[in-house]
């Protein structure tokens, strides 16, 4: 009998090839909604997702911290780039920059551009111990829903403004948006200004 083909090996043989075969056809479906699973927990929402929200603060307070630590533009340049009628280049009520602006001038407006610009609509605050609240970014009224994070800088009073038409000036010398806490009381502290991101 070792010589000659049983009747039934054959059909044996089929029928681990078939397991076989359906084991693996079950493992790429497996591996494919996994996959998938995977690839939608990170993907952006436009929605009020409460799974990506933090994701998406946490990605912000890195931008904040980004801005503050860089070179050039940095976040205490942003809050300094005024002259006596308000923020230079700002477009609306010298307030409020447009994106394109906003992106070109400072390295918080490049990174939030890069990162939300098509996905996310974001607003960027100004608000400063002396009570002064400005939009430097507006984008509309966030919903209920949306993300904030924050940075405190803080200005000294013999820091220059960093806007072009008094750069030879410092933030006590110039009558901008932001006033000194300590009305000249204080030789160093000029403000504390919260720079604010909301995005959704």
């Amino acid at each position: 009998m070792t010589g000659m083909d049983s009747p039934y090996r054959s059909t044996t043989d089929r029928g681990q090839a078939y397991t076989l075969e359906g084991f693996i056809g079950a493992m790429i479906v497996l591996m494919a909604v996994l996959f998938a699973l995977q690839s939608a927990a990170v993907a952006p929402s436009t929605g009020g997702d409460r799974a990506v929200q933090p994701y998406v603060q946490q990605e912000i307070q890195d931008a904040l911290v980004v801005a503050a630590t860089a070179d050039d533009e940095n976040l205490s340049y942003m809050v300094r780039h005024w002259h006596d009628d308000g923020f230079e280049d700002a477009d609306n009520d010298d307030v409020t920059y447009d994106e394109s602006t906003f992106k070109s001038e400072f390295v918080l407006g490049s990174i939030l551009e890069r990162r939300f610009g098509d996905t996310r609509s974001y607003n960027v605050e100004l608000h400063s111990q002396t009570n002064e609240t400005y939009d430097l970014v507006d984008q509309g009224t966030p919903p209920s829903g949306a993300v904030t994070a924050s940075y405190t800088v803080t200005i000294y009073d013999d820091q220059n403004v960093t806007g072009d038409l008094q750069s030879d000036q410092t933030v006590s010398n110039v009558s901008g948006p932001i006033s000194d806490v300590a009305d000249g009381n204080d030789e160093t502290l000029y403000n504390v200004v919260e720079v604010r991101v909301i995005a959704w």
